[in-house]
């Protein structure tokens, strides 16, 4: 299984390995290494279906589902050059994709998904749109092969501080269409 990120403005892909998958919220104990997080927030689909070079028109026949979750960046390494960019996008646990998934119907209907760091609002967003995965599977699938469990990434935003060792631990959290979404906890 593959993780397929688009990175905020970007027309390029990067691939983050499975071992980065968190699905079941667990609190994150960053490495001795890593003194400060950044996050983005995303919107990502499941691939229910193989397929390459999936035009835009047919990509929604290759998802059914779609969810909002964070991604996390060791800043130390992720402004240390590529070389550093890519090891931060492989520091395990810091791929936040929570499931059940949401039928992709919720998208475009006002719906809004919220992400808080200790109770305090720090990303809001509510423009999701189903044009907006199908472009991103269709783009993805005409650079690598889509796999059944893969999952496509669209970052919503430009990747921010979240916290540094110095600030203690924080515990953040998310929702979508009112409902919980996820909950974890950074302990430094």
């Amino acid at each position: 299984m593959n993780i397929l990120v688009q990175p905020y403005g970007s027309a390029h892909w990067i691939c983050r390995p499975d071992t980065t998958w968190e699905k079941d919220n667990e609190d994150f104990f960053p490495p001795e290494s890593i003194s400060a997080l950044s996050y983005t927030p995303i919107l990502f689909t499941k691939i229910s279906k193989p397929g390459k070079v999936i035009g835009e028109n047919f990509a929604s026949r290759y998802f059914e589902s779609i969810n909002y979750g964070i991604l996390l960046y060791p800043e130390d390494m992720a402004n240390d050059g590529q070389l550093g960019f890519s090891q931060a996008n492989c520091v395990d646990h810091t791929s936040f994709l929570p499931s059940p998934m949401y039928n992709k119907v919720t998208m475009g209907q006002g719906n809004e998904f919220i992400l808080k760091k200790d109770n305090t609002e720090i990303f809001k967003f509510s423009s999701g749109n189903l044009p907006m995965i199908e472009k991103a599977v269709s783009q993805a699938s005409a650079l690598t092969y889509l796999r059944v469990g893969d999952m496509v990434c669209l970052e919503l935003a430009a990747p921010s501080h979240l916290m540094s060792r110095k600030d203690g631990n924080v515990t953040i959290s998310g929702s979508y269409c009112d409902n919980w979404l996820l909950e974890f906890k950074i302990i430094v």
